[in-house]
């Protein structure tokens, strides 16, 4: 099944930009449903009554300023999907532009779309794995200038067979296409289980839905998990990687970094996010 419906977070940051693009050429490919998520944290901010302590002239002028760069977003947006079909084309002001916000909204959607935090990105901007981790759905996360045209030519599993890698490959099946070749990287040694008993493996379920695939195991490299995926995704020039989110405590992961949270951190290929 095809993606049907999608939302895309624009929060008017570089990264954010190439989530939009990704989104329109998704929805020339899958003729879906399209939904742009307007989600400026300065806007949140100032809803939230977070500037009580400033005098009313300044939240005035901050409120204003807010609903520009709001009107600038939207601008964009229906310029960048002027060519999109009118009917297929939705637009929100999010009430919320937070994580638990975009969360609750992508809870309707088949995949979100949103950009990574970086240069150019506000300090509150989203999280595209706590999105993913609290709202049981996909996110698609794109780091700003990422190449968004190959995202169904080649994709990169990681696969270390837990419950939210099974649940990455499984709901990435509808945004890869049967000429999509997947590469399916196991680092450190396969479960006993996975190499035994026949059929059991994450290469037989994706030739069985038409796609061309291989799996390869690879040594753990010194930069850990998270960077020996992601040089073996350079390797492999692979254009999109999937992998199962925060497979151990959250909490664990904030305090003390996780595969999760370093590839965030780290990647320059899009990457595709399922818990």
């Amino acid at each position: 099944m095809p993606v049907g419906n999608m939302i895309v977070a624009l929060e008017g940051t570089p990264a954010s930009d190439t989530a939009l693009a990704a989104s329109i050429a998704l929805q020339k490919a899958h003729g879906a449903h399209l939904t742009g998520y307007i989600a400026l944290a300065e806007r949140a901010v100032l809803e939230d009554g977070g500037q009580n302590w400033v005098p009313a002239a300044i939240r005035k002028s901050l409120r204003s300023a807010a609903e520009e760069a709001v009107a600038r977003i939207e601008a964009q947006f229906r310029a960048a999907t002027a060519d999109l079909p009118e009917g297929k084309l939705h637009l929100i002001r999010g009430p919320r532009a937070s994580d638990s916000g975009m969360a609750e909204a992508s809870r309707f959607f088949d995949v979100t779309l949103v950009g990574l935090m970086g240069e150019g990105s506000p300090s509150t901007g989203l999280h595209p794995d706590r999105i993913a981790l609290m709202s049981g759905r996909p996110v698609l996360a794109f780091p700003k200038g990422a190449d968004t045209t190959r995202l169904a030519d080649h994709a990169m599993l990681a696969w270390d067979g837990s419950r939210a890698a099974a649940r990455a490959l499984h709901a990435s099946l509808r945004l890869l296409e049967t000429k999509t070749r997947v590469t399916v990287v196991t680092v450190g040694e396969p479960k006993k289980a996975d190499v035994e008993a026949d059929g059991l493996d994450p290469k037989t379920t994706l030739e069985r839905q038409g796609l061309t695939a291989d799996w390869i195991t690879v040594p753990q490299g010194r930069g850990g998990i998270a960077r020996t995926l992601l040089h073996h995704a350079s390797v492999l020039g692979a254009g999109l990687l999937v992998m199962g989110a925060f497979e151990h405590s959250k909490f664990r992961e904030d305090i003390f970094g996780g595969v999760t949270h370093d590839v965030m951190a780290q990647t320059r290929v899009p990457v595709f996010l399922a818990h």
